[in-house]
């Protein structure tokens, strides 16, 4: 067990990095502006992290004595009055949530209504998922590390950009072909610039997707997905057929919480299970050894996933508007090496770069 001044050090740090280094609060263009701090007690881990913040925002309030700073605990406001402070807050305020689940003020998540109104935002959520001995692990999957984790993300997009191949190889060998090119690759990087400064924390990837779906063949070994309550479940691993981006063969012992799940994408979805987001996470903090339970946190690892079903906003327009995209399920190959066209660039649990 991790000394408890330590972790209550790693949140400090981690959260005084999140203000200063990648939201940039100190910088000209945003150190007028008004940030906000809406948070929980409802759970050990937003308790712990809002500590850290609350601790480095007063300091910050120390650092720039003009700087208007506000600390809110969601259970003692009313919803209405905060939805309309937050949403009175000037372009290029900054609000920074700490929530067990997600902070609702109506139908939609509190982030949606401040990027309508150009407030930035980032968000911890659904932090009541993540087991108590997997704290630690959170609070390291926070560390700053922005200039590494760039690098990767660019050098993943500067191959994939002009790619006509990738190719992604399990333990077990089973092997996954997908050709003729790709979706202009989107990075995460907690590089915080005009027009997108807000995120789900913690954070670091990119994805991209096959331009033509009839060209994502193969075999792929499962070793983890998420259960009904969004929880990653890690198992010994399972095989998946994929021909023409649709699932059209599944391991017969597979876990029954699997089958289940695939039951419900195929019921929804035109009876088909299809395969979309090529999603390269790159926070080496994360791993089967330290786990996040929340699958939101935990696709952040350093490895390989893809989507299950047809919901992807991002590049949604690829299918026809009547096509039921309900969709977007993460799950986890037992990735061994990953090649775009013949250039290897992930091995041994590690980028290479």
């Amino acid at each position: 067990m991790i000394v408890t001044d330590i972790l209550e050090e790693k949140f400090y740090n981690a959260a005084k990095n999140i203000l200063i280094s990648n939201l940039r609060v100190n910088e000209p263009e945003y150190i007028n502006h008004k940030i906000v701090f809406v948070y929980d007690l409802y759970s050990l881990l937003s308790t712990k992290l809002s500590n850290g913040y609350i601790k480095a925002l007063y300091e910050l309030d120390l650092w720039i004595s003009k700087r208007e700073i506000e600390i809110i605990n969601f259970s003692e406001i009313d919803n209405q009055e905060l939805k309309n402070k937050l949403l009175s807050l000037s372009e290029c305020s900054t609000v920074v949530l700490v929530q067990s689940t997600d902070f609702r003020l109506d139908d939609f998540r509190i982030r949606l209504n401040l990027h309508n109104a150009w407030v930035w935002c980032l968000e911890h959520n659904h932090l009541q998922y993540i087991k108590d001995d997997e704290i630690e692990n959170y609070a390291d999957a926070l560390e700053y590390k922005m200039p590494y984790y760039e690098s990767i993300a660019n050098y993943l997009k500067s191959l994939s950009d002009k790619a006509n191949t990738m190719t992604f190889i399990c333990h077990d060998w089973s092997k996954l072909e997908v050709s003729g090119g790709f979706e202009d690759m989107k990075q995460n990087t907690w590089n915080y610039e005009w027009k997108n400064r807000w995120a789900t924390f913690p954070i670091w990837e990119c994805f991209t997707e096959a331009k033509i779906f009839d060209n994502l063949n193969g075999e792929l070994s499962i070793y983890a997905y998420p259960d009904d309550k969004l929880q990653v479940q890690i198992v010994e691993p399972f095989k998946i057929k994929i021909e023409k981006s649709f699932i059209t063969y599944i391991d017969p012992n597979c876990p029954e919480e699997y089958k289940k799940l695939m039951e419900k994408i195929s019921i929804w979805e035109d009876n088909e299970i299809m395969v979309r987001e090529l999603w390269f996470g790159l926070n080496n903090w994360i791993s089967k050894q330290k786990k996040l339970s929340d699958v939101n946190a935990f696709e952040r690892v350093a490895w390989f996933h893809l989507s299950l079903g047809k919901k992807h906003q991002i590049f949604r327009k690829k299918l026809h508007k009547d096509v039921t995209q309900r969709y977007h399920i993460d799950i986890f190959p037992d990735i061994k090496e990953i090649y775009i066209d013949e250039v290897l660039v992930f091995e041994k649990g590690e980028y290479l770069i």
